[in-house]
């Protein structure tokens, strides 16, 4: 499977053309990500920001490009939590499909234009818990603007 971190490169290169598969990485801040049901020790999230390594298989028959395949590898979700007076408590949760989290929990969704194919919103139901076993986890790839 072929990593690609910069576009630009990977775009101008003709090596790896022909393959199937691609692997991203893509950070999410601030509004794209959605917790919510959270727990009480949750409340009052500062900011909250998310890493997620994903791949891309290509569906390709003779007449061209058929479908996209996401499958998620990685989810490195970071928060703040204010707890005032003290400063705010940092969190860090990974969640791995098939580790830290089963693969029944995370959901990917193709919005009605998949291109540009990088996740455009993380949206985390915690289920009033702080076990990341509980969480329901949906991704969303591309934009409703079709």
């Amino acid at each position: 499977m072929g990593k690609i971190y910069d576009y630009s490169a990977f775009s101008s290169s003709k090596k790896g053309s022909s393959r199937g598969d691609y692997s991203f990485g893509t950070e999410l801040k601030y509004i794209e990500i959605d917790l919510f049901n959270r727990p009480d020790e949750y409340s009052e999230l500062g900011d909250t920001k998310a890493f997620i390594e994903y791949s891309i298989d290509l569906i390709i028959k003779k007449a061209g490009i058929e479908d996209f395949v996401f499958n998620i590898g990685l989810i490195e979700l970071e928060f703040s939590v204010d707890d005032y007076p003290n400063e705010p408590k940092l969190f860090d949760i990974d969640l791995i499909p098939g580790k830290t989290i089963d693969y029944s929990q995370l959901n990917v969704e193709k919005l009605s234009s998949i291109i540009p194919t990088y996740p455009n919103n993380l949206s985390i139901d915690m289920n009033k818990s702080t076990d990341p076993r509980n969480f329901k986890i949906t991704v969303s790839f591309g934009n409703d603007n079709a």
